[in-house]
């Protein structure tokens, strides 16, 4: 066998921590330019997951719209696995509205949706600060905030099943959008 393969070993939590900031200087820590709107989401999972996405990269704000799962719901947490406690998020009653406040205030809107003004996330022209609306997976995003969007990006699909899971186009497109981000914000 490979000696080198021998040493492979996972990283425990303390040697992960390491480099990182104290709990408390992490608080003050330059956030990305990116909110996300999250459109009547019911799985506590997805909602957990996106939470934990947003404490890993750094996202400014997500509001949670809707009737929604919301932390600190047991489920929530269990797929957050805490991060709701890092994350600036809020509860809104009407993601139309909290987009719409957004937009006023200068905030680039995409919506991550399969449309006939869609384009592929990738070749997308965005402009930051950015806010990603994301939908339930059985519906989508409303037809309102739609048209009220900048930019309706997608995921290609090749296969017979016509959407993803709501967390994984979250990811896909937020780590895209990081890259994307480099050179206006340090630290990200």
């Amino acid at each position: 066998m490979n000696k080198s393969i021998d040493k492979i070993r996972q990283l425990t939590k303390d040697e992960i921590r390491v480099g990182k900031v104290s709990r408390e200087e992490f608080l003050k820590v330059t956030r990305n330019p990116i909110y996300l709107v999250l459109d009547n989401l019911k799985s506590s999972h997805n909602v957990g997951t996106i939470l934990r996405l947003s404490d890993a990269l750094l996202v400014e704000k997500v509001f949670i719209c809707g009737d929604g799962a919301l932390p600190p719901s047991k489920k929530v947490r269990k797929g957050s696995l805490g991060a709701e406690r890092w994350v600036d998020w809020e509860h809104r009653k009407d993601a139309f509205d909290t987009v719409l406040e957004l937009k006023r205030k200068g905030v680039f809107i995409v919506t991550a949706e399969i449309a006939t003004t869609s384009v592929d996330y990738r070749i997308a022209d965005y402009q930051f600060p950015l806010c990603l609306v994301l939908g339930r997976e059985d519906k989508g995003v409303r037809r309102e905030i739609i048209e009220l969007s900048d930019s309706v990006v997608q995921l290609s699909m090749y296969g017979m099943v016509n959407s993803l899971n709501v967390a994984t186009v979250a990811a896909v497109i937020l780590y895209d959008l990081i890259d994307k981000t480099k050179g206006v914000v340090s630290g990200a």
